[in-house]
């Protein structure tokens, strides 16, 4: 099992943060992703796998002025 977001996920072996924001259905355009609280780069989100256990944080960056 994985925490997302205060959420309880089934957790799989290769899950990685793209299965995540896909199992979650976040479709913002700027998410930030952290893993234990390692932030982890936009361009490995679909190769970075979240181990069991982890609490992983989604976070939706807004603009505006």
């Amino acid at each position: 099992m994985i925490t997302v977001n205060g959420i309880t996920l089934d957790w799989y072996e290769g899950k990685t943060v793209h299965d995540v924001i896909q199992e979650m259905n976040y479709l913002f355009p700027l998410l930030i992703a952290r893993i234990n609280g390692k932030l982890i780069p936009r361009n490995k989100y679909d190769s970075t796998e979240i181990p069991d256990e982890a609490t992983v944080d989604i976070i939706h960056l807004m603009s505006g002025g």
